[in-house]
């Protein structure tokens, strides 16, 4: 069995379910998060120099970052959902309510993570400065607890 893309072949990325985005870049984050805690070049986990070349530079999840974007032009409120589920589930330690593989994990600290998806969103984002994503990422959350 082969999977069958073309229903999803001319969707734009502003239009992409935001269940699938949250998934992909769940999954990502969570899996160099893991990555980096398990590293042994970095002993000082929480230094800012560790979390720079250890976690916030490394790439990820191209294809969901477009796709977030895209919906922060297209549809605000399911891109300041979407980032505040990501802070919830990775900064507030709610992760574990999703699934199991987040027990025990260490919550990110907010600002790394929102410098984590605004470093790697660089080469999807265009149109943005990194530090013009990383103002809208932290004030995303808010936005959508005042949506609520």
């Amino acid at each position: 069995m082969t999977f069958e893309d073309g229903f999803v072949a001319d969707l734009r990325p502003g239009e992409a379910p935001a269940e699938v985005i949250l998934d992909a870049l769940r999954w990502e984050l969570l899996n160099d998060w893991t990555r980096y805690l398990n590293d042994d070049r970095h002993p000082d986990k929480t230094a800012e120099k560790a979390y720079v070349w250890g976690f916030i530079n490394g790439d990820f999840g191209c294809d969901a970052l477009r796709c977030l974007w895209g919906t922060h032009e297209t549809n605000y409120p399911m891109f300041a959902e979407t980032v505040w589920l990501l802070h919830r589930e990775f900064s507030e330690g709610a992760g574990a309510d999703v699934h199991p593989l987040f027990a025990n994990v260490p919550p990110i600290p907010a600002d790394i993570l929102f410098r984590k998806i605004a470093s790697a969103s660089a080469p999807v984002a265009r149109k943005l400065t990194e530090h013009q994503m990383l103002k809208i990422l932290r004030k995303a959350p808010q936005d959508y607890a005042s949506m609520r």
